[in-house]
């Protein structure tokens, strides 16, 4: 995934630092939690600082990086028999309808779909993402989603 062009890399990353907080976004928007004042309102402190303290030097590959972590998250930590079309179809219009008002670009799931790919199999232990889906699968899935 690209990062930016100061990025320090490791624990330092603001997309690494980002990723536990868009999760807990994603996490409360799926649980019908749909205004972004009131998802600001509920993130823990750790995260609200967070935030704030990132918030200023957080370019958008950045943002983008971490919505695609947090997308990653999410979906290596799905059942091993799942339908997975039907699930990375759902799982990802969700985060993308969560991360919608921060400032990341939906083209970047598009274009990041190999590499978040690479990163769900990374984390599946029993391989039963890849063994369902296809990297092309799963672009196409993304392509879908980001564009409708």
């Amino acid at each position: 995934m690209r990062s930016c062009e100061k990025c320090p890399g490791g624990a330092l990353c603001a997309a690494e630092m980002l990723r536990p907080v868009l999760t807990e976004v994603r996490g409360l928007y799926a649980g019908g939690m749909t205004d972004k004042m009131q998802i600001l309102l509920a993130l823990d402190e750790d995260s609200e600082a967070l935030l704030a303290k990132q918030i200023r030097r957080v370019e958008r590959a950045c943002w983008s990086k971490a919505a695609l972590l947090a997308m990653a998250d999410v979906l290596a930590a799905q059942a091993g028999d799942a339908d997975w079309p039907s699930v990375v179809a759902t799982e990802i219009g969700i985060a993308v309808n969560a991360f919608a008002d921060f400032p990341w670009h939906v083209d970047d799931l598009v274009a990041g779909a190999p590499e978040l790919y690479a990163a769900i199999v990374e984390h599946d232990p029993d391989g039963g993402f890849a063994g369902a889906l296809s990297k092309r699968q799963f672009a196409k899935i993304c392509k879908t989603v980001a564009y409708s």
